[in-house]
């Protein structure tokens, strides 16, 4: 279950590293083209730029390394912050570089080339501030989204523009002697810069943002428009890239001051969620100490504070045992909520209907009509007759039961799969009936077993799976359900886990029982 979410932070995180490469390789190129270079014959002012740009960029490296080791995990908002640091990082490449060719004639052309490049990549600078900063603010209006449209469709001729530099002097010439001068047009090359500030402005001023996010959001746009009314008029120094760089800095420890407050309050909610959900999950062994006839024993361990993923056992009355393991779509609090309200219908319809597939369907019917938020449950859910040892089950798309026959090893039972629960109404679940003799077992598990991976991205599988409860010795199923964890975190070699590792295991004593009563 949700392998497009997996798929996704792992391209999120494996874009995130090549970023990271990027920065490290732009930093290493500009202090070999500086010491290829020289700063001899290059007047102070020059220099100040490139040593600004350089150590700039050596922060920028910093930044993204903080953001892409960030614990908390990966989110939209530090997807595009880390975009905006490294397109920020190239500008501060650029000017630098277009410093370091300043006044050397045979590379005119590459001079203007360059600063085609830093004028154009200047725009997205722009852009990914402006809207990196309405998203954490988490400014909406209708209007809003007009304007943002409007900004991006200016975008590709603006920078189109600033890119035909390189043919037209519309902003900036290169003489022959390879010196690097503003245009006659050169104010013009702010329009789009101008036209962001007064729509972030007005519609700042005008959201329901608190006073405290106005004031700070205010402050991140004030040090990059003070440096260009400073240094706007003046040619020879070109801080704006470095002012930007300090604007971001300032934003990611705002926001990582805020977050951590956040954090702290949340993860105190969570434990709190973590115990009441753990709580609501049969956790006192043994389950039925008076009882002779089976045995049983369950473990989860949640990738996040709460999970998804439930397991349930109770008897129905003197003769009959309900089992239950599920898995639940998504993580984290939303899930777990949903978990709790599918562990309660399939509770209350199992009181007064012993058969699996009438209780799939009842809970699916009742999950369908309410609004789940397109969540959905995989389910294996079993009545065992302890009387005759007749385990009758119905899976809702869950994985496949593994089988123990005594004397025999471990081994899948390919089962009659149906649609999960929440999927589509009126769904009907096929039901069938396993001969359990005594001294067997029935192992049931969630997919957070077989798909743990290491770090070369590896799945466990259901064989090691298979070979790890095989490998196991004759003794308590909890030393079964240990083995099985134990193999897991060995072959995960230390990597976090994506999803919950639920396990239940039920070995069946009733005929044994009955032989034993007999004789005495």
């Amino acid at each position: 279950m949700d392998n497009i979410i997996k798929k996704k932070l792992f391209i999120s995180r494996r874009l995130m590293a090549l970023g990271f490469v990027l920065t490290l390789l732009l930093f290493a190129l500009m202090v070999i083209l500086c010491i290829v270079r020289g700063f001899a014959d290059m007047e102070p002012r020059w220099v100040f730029n490139v040593g600004t740009d350089v150590v700039s960029m050596a922060v920028c490296a910093v930044v993204y390394f903080g953001c892409m080791m960030d614990s908390n995990g990966l989110s939209e908002n530090t997807s595009l912050f880390t975009t905006l640091v490294l397109v920020n990082d190239f500008a501060l490449f650029f000017d630098a570089f277009a410093w370091v060719l300043q006044g050397l004639a045979p590379y005119a052309f590459w001079n203007r080339l360059v600063n085609a490049l830093l004028y154009a990549n200047g725009s997205a600078v722009i852009y990914l501030f402006w809207l990196y900063v309405t998203i954490t603010l988490e400014m909406e209006s209708r209007r809003l989204r007009i304007v943002k449209k409007v900004l991006g469709i200016l975008l590709l001729p603006d920078v189109l523009i600033k890119l035909a530099n390189l043919f037209l002097p519309i902003y900036f010439v290169v003489d022959a002697a390879g010196v690097y001068q503003r245009g006659t047009y050169f104010g013009f090359s702010y329009l789009y810069l101008g036209i962001a500030m007064l729509t972030f402005v007005s519609e700042l001023v005008g959201s329901r943002v608190s006073l405290r996010q106005k004031i700070v959001a205010l402050s991140f746009i004030t040090i990059p428009v003070l440096n260009q009314l400073l240094i706007g008029r003046s040619f020879g120094l070109s801080t704006q890239y470095s002012s930007t760089l300090l604007s971001i800095v300032l934003i990611y420890g705002v926001l990582f001051a805020d977050r951590g407050k956040t954090l702290a309050a949340t993860e105190q909610e969570l434990n709190t969620a973590a115990g009441i959900q753990v709580g609501s999950l049969p956790s006192a062994f043994p389950a039925f100490p008076e009882r002779s006839d089976f045995d049983i024993y369950a473990s989860m361990a949640p990738a996040r504070e709460v999970g998804g993923d439930f397991y349930d056992f109770y008897l129905l009355d003197d003769d009959h045992l309900c089992l239950i393991i599920a898995d639940v779509s998504g993580k984290g609090v939303p899930a777990a909520l949903f978990m709790m309200s599918t562990k309660i219908l399939l509770q209350s319809y199992a009181q007064t209907d012993f058969s699996p597939s009438s209780i799939l369907r009842k809970a699916n019917s009742r999950i369908c009509a309410s609004d789940s938020k397109d969540m959905f449950v995989t389910v294996w859910l079993g009545v065992l007759d302890l009387r005759t040892g007749t385990l009758t089950a119905a899976n809702a798309g869950h994985e496949y039961p593994v089988i123990h026959r005594k004397g025999r090893p471990f081994e899948l039972m390919k089962d009659r799969h149906s649609f999960v629960l929440g999927g589509m109404e009126n769904t009907d679940y096929k039901e069938y009936a396993i001969q359990l003799e005594a001294g067997d077992e029935i192992f049931l598990y969630t997919d957070g077993i077989p798909e743990a991976n290491n770090p070369a991205n590896v799945l466990y599988g259901t064989e090691r799976m298979l070979e790890a409860l095989n490998r196991t010795e004759e003794g308590s199923l909890k030393d079964l359900l240990d083995a099985v964890r134990q193999d897991v975190d060995q072959f995960a070699e230390g990597k976090e886990q994506f999803d919950d590792l639920t396990m239940l295991c039920l070995r069946y004593l009733g005929k044994e029982r009955a032989a034993e009563e007999k004789t005495d």
